[in-house]
């Protein structure tokens, strides 16, 4: 969710960037979400599942915790890296 790089404090271009990065995940943690499929198969443990399919009958893609823990890891981050830049910038 949070590339690195971006300018969440002080950003002329996109001033309210920190507030519409907090408002997604606020938007993400509300979601019911079942199969999470993202952009990259490490975000959902693809391979992991894949070997899993047809040997339990159960399917592993099923897992609604795997997106809460996703948006969390990515939350935390987004935090982290905010108040990094929050601290930056107030020094003189």
């Amino acid at each position: 969710m949070l590339i690195r790089g971006y300018q969440l404090v002080n950003n002329a271009t996109y001033p309210e960037i920190a507030d519409n990065y907090a408002r997604g995940l606020r938007m993400l943690k509300s979601l019911s979400c079942d199969v999470f499929l993202g952009a990259h198969g490490s975000y959902y443990d693809m391979e992991a599942k894949y070997a899993k399919l047809n040997a339990s009958g159960a399917n592993p893609y099923i897992d609604s915790k795997v997106i809460k823990n996703y948006v969390a890891n990515r939350e935390q981050a987004f935090r982290s890296e905010l108040q990094k830049q929050t601290a930056a910038a107030k020094k003189p």
